[in-house]
């Protein structure tokens, strides 16, 4: 299938209402996880399945920004793996993120972690799962109407569980929208 925006749009909004969610309450992706049968684990919760000590230390640790998580395919099952060492407003839309993958039936057909120990990925799915995180965190319309209404990274991002870097690449868009709006109409513009 070719995902537009707006088909992504549209999962997106019928997930968020699966879970009882209107368009500009707040997303919590572990919900979804749990109702897609994804359990998620915790990276550090590993060295019960035999995840060694130095493996553990280099992704939470040495080299924490090398990995933030992932879905895992287990038969016909799958399951996420998080890095826990991550701030939970980062952890909240890395699993936002690879929902994205799982509601958009991205294939498994690439390795997570080439011969020269880089990640592998295809580009455009994961601006896809980018995309879909955005939308099932912080939805156009609560972004439009947070634009119009002058909220700040800082708000949006303590009203959605996000981070203000997060929060400024879902605003970006509209706020130049809302800009652009009040001056061809003539009423106050938002603060930015």
């Amino acid at each position: 299938m070719r995902w537009t925006q707006a088909l992504m749009r549209e999962v997106a909004q019928e997930e968020r209402a699966e879970l009882g969610l209107g368009a500009t309450d707040p997303f919590d992706p572990y919900a979804l996880s749990k109702a897609h049968g994804i359990d998620v684990y915790a990276l550090s919760s590993l060295s019960e399945f035999g995840i060694g000590a130095e493996v553990l230390s280099h992704f939470t640790v040495h080299n924490s920004s090398a990995w933030s998580a992932a879905l895992v395919p287990l038969g016909v099952a799958r399951v996420i793996i998080e890095n826990d060492s991550h701030a939970l407003v980062r952890r909240r839309s890395n699993i936002a993120h690879e929902l994205g993958h799982h509601l958009l039936d991205h294939p498994f057909d690439n390795v997570i972690l080439g011969e020269d120990h880089k990640r592998q990925f295809n580009e455009q799915q994961e601006k896809q799962a980018t995309f879909m995180a955005g939308e099932l965190l912080i939805p156009l319309a609560a972004v439009e109407r947070m634009a119009f209404d002058g909220w700040d990274n800082a708000r949006v991002a303590a009203a959605y569980g996000v981070s203000e870097q997060f929060a400024q690449m879902q605003m970006k868009g509209q706020r130049v929208r809302a800009q652009r709006a009040a001056q061809k109409y003539g009423f106050r513009a938002p603060a930015t």
